[in-house]
């Protein structure tokens, strides 16, 4: 009786163990485990995911690469018996933050426009804007892009860390109490290189045009528009 127990769990682990460790691409994921360089993966990233659920090993492995490709720098996977699946991910660090006051949430932002992930805080050079934005894993529009770029190099220049979108244009408070009004196109260089200019100008002592009566500098014109107190 000890012989014929010992021989059905052997007979158990080759109908339902041994294939598992032998072809594990055949298995059907049923669970997903996910983590990344700071813990648990957030709820808009399990989302994601789940969309692998039910797929074979490799199947799956091949989707949520391809599903993440804009939102890691690594990955790596490893299969747990009988049908759960580790994602461990190395996500791509932010460059800057969305903030939407229409849901009071950041929007985590890479250098190419992709959302990463979307929080509560964040301490990165921002725009506030006030209708929602993209989900995690979505590119924003190419003005909200170019108005974070344009704080990035505020935030370098002057330490001004940012700025909200109005209509079609981005408004920064400066330190010194200057408004400065960007358009969301053009040529970034040239827009931050005027304002300089513009500045450098404004606070030369010998300048009739003293920085404390100037409440406005408009950079949507060809020739930039100066509006006083």
């Amino acid at each position: 009786m000890k012989y014929i127990r010992i021989g059905i769990y052997i007979l158990i682990v080759f109908v339902f163990v041994i294939p598992f460790l032998v072809f594990p691409g055949l298995a059907k994921i049923k669970k997903i485990e996910c983590y990344t360089q700071y813990g648990i993966c957030s709820t808009e990233l399990i989302n994601n995911l789940d969309n692998s659920l039910g797929k074979t090993l490799s199947l799956a492995k091949n989707e949520i690469d391809l599903e993440l490709a804009n939102l890691i720098e690594d990955s790596s996977f490893r299969f747990k018996l009988p049908d759960i699946l580790r994602v461990d991910l190395i996500l791509i660090k932010p460059k800057y933050a969305v903030f939407s006051k229409a849901v009071n949430k950041y929007a985590l932002v890479n250098e190419w426009g992709t959302v990463l992930e979307i929080s509560d805080n964040s301490n990165l050079p921002k725009v506030t804007i006030s209708d929602n934005f993209s989900n995690v894993g979505e590119t924003l529009s190419s003005d909200k892009h170019f108005a974070l770029e344009i704080i990035y190099s505020l935030n370098f220049l002057y330490q001004i860390k940012e700025g909200e979108i109005e209509e079609k244009h981005l408004i920064v408070r400066m330190s010194d109490g200057v408004n400065v009004i960007f358009p969301l196109e053009g040529e970034k260089d040239i827009l931050l290189g005027s304002m300089k200019l513009i500045l450098s100008r404004l606070n030369q002592s010998q300048n009739t045009l003293k920085i404390g009566k100037v409440k406005e500098i408009d950079l949507r014109y060809k020739n930039p528009i100066l509006r006083y107190n």
